[in-house]
């Protein structure tokens, strides 16, 4: 045995022998003789102190608690289905026990007196007398008419389609944009599925060189000048189908003349103007040719006291010919001595049944007399007082002009 080894062991028998084992005294667990003793701490032995160990980390795998989670739901669910089933038993062996009741399919007998004619039998019989004449008799002279009910739109309207729905700009413009995005795809798919042949690149002169990147060009001049004869050919494609498209003279008045008719269709519309002085040839002219482009009808009748202007058609054409009135035509003439206090009000507007004028005419009077004398041809001549009566600053008469 080498010396390091036996000196090793020498030394620790030594230690051996300085260890002293003794008993552990019944007076250190008492609470009472050592103040120090905690009985929840457990008593210390003889044997050797073992070192607590390190807790240490402990994963848990991924899905795990997914996977107990799902199989709780699938035995929660199971349990349910088998409550489910045995209830469906009960019920069925509860039906099983039961009669079968005729009475369910079998229509009742028909009662010996109808509810509707009992009030007119005197006894509860077909048989019996009747209760038709006499002061408690439910029949008398009178008809109950019934209350009338407004009919549909459509059947109002005599069997016209009902109005079309009135769509924004902005929705127009997103519905043609779908239209046209569902043509571009159908197209598409058609030359996908090798129904169509394929489109021919569209050559300009900023992108011909990229398209022909792949392709040898041996004359590049020859090439440009075809890029330039396809791009005037779309061109005049272009500009031919516009043409085409464009209507004639005879159909635009044609159609303008439809789209006044069903206008006015809607409602008919006449308006009053009061103005208190109208001489000036350029408020003559305006207010003739507009009303003549607006397509309305009426008359402007002048005389040195007043002047009133009347005017009939549909009510979209009836508040353009007002902004025209109130707002558009400066009735001073940029603050002219003569015309300093002229001014132009609404005295009244609303719904007619037809057409009092045939056009809109113009008529200069001397006087109030042949003025009233004019108007009250076309049953006007009530206007003509209203004019007069008509106060700007009182507020019972004032009307909103754009209402």
């Amino acid at each position: 045995m080498p010396a390091s080894a036996k000196s090793r062991q020498q030394k620790s028998e030594s230690l051996q022998q300085l260890k002293v084992d003794h008993a552990i005294p019944e007076s250190f667990a008492d609470p009472a003789q050592n103040p120090y003793f905690d009985p929840a701490l457990g008593q210390r032995t003889n044997g050797p102190q073992t070192r607590r160990r390190d807790k240490q980390f402990h994963f848990i795998k991924p899905g795990r608690f997914v996977e107990q989670a799902e199989k709780q739901r699938a035995e929660a669910k199971m349990e349910q289905l088998k409550v489910e089933i045995a209830e469906r038993a009960a019920a069925a062996r509860l039906e099983e026990g039961k009669e079968f009741d005729v009475s369910t399919i079998q229509p009742s007998e028909p009662p010996e007196v109808e509810w509707w004619d009992a009030p007119f039998l005197i006894e509860a019989s077909y048989a019996s007398a009747k209760r038709l004449e006499g002061p408690e008799s439910l029949c008398t002279i009178y008809v109950q008419h019934p209350v009338p009910i407004e009919p549909p739109q459509a059947i109002r309207s005599q069997g016209q389609a009902p109005a079309q729905l009135i769509l924004t700009r902005k929705e127009r413009k997103k519905i043609r944009r779908q239209r046209r995005l569902e043509q571009q795809r159908e197209r598409r798919e058609k030359v996908m599925l090798g129904l169509l042949p394929p489109e021919p690149p569209k050559l300009r002169m900023s992108n011909f060189m990229r398209i022909m990147a792949n392709e040898s060009v041996p004359d590049p001049t020859k090439l440009e000048a075809e890029v330039r004869r396809q791009m005037e050919e779309r061109k005049s494609k272009h500009e031919a189908d516009n043409l085409a498209r464009k209507l004639t003279k005879e159909q635009r008045h044609e159609k303008n003349a439809a789209k006044v008719a069903s206008d006015e269709a809607r409602g008919l519309v006449s308006a009053a103007f009061r103005i208190s002085k109208l001489e000036h040839a350029q408020h003559w002219f305006k207010l003739s040719v507009n009303a003549e482009q607006m397509h309305l009808t009426g008359t402007a009748v002048s005389c040195p006291e007043q002047a009133l202007v009347v005017v009939e058609g549909s009510a979209k054409n009836i508040k353009a010919y007002k902004k025209l009135m109130l707002r558009r035509i400066d009735w001073t003439m940029d603050q002219e001595e003569e015309y300093a206090d002229n001014e132009c009000h609404l005295i009244w507007q609303g719904e007619v049944e037809a057409h009092k004028f045939k056009k809109f005419w113009k008529r200069t009077c001397p006087d109030e007399a042949q003025a009233k004398s004019w108007l009250a041809k076309v049953q006007c001549d009530s206007l003509w007082q209203l004019a007069k009566q008509y106060d700007a600053g009182d507020s019972i008469t004032l009307l909103d002009p754009f209402a």
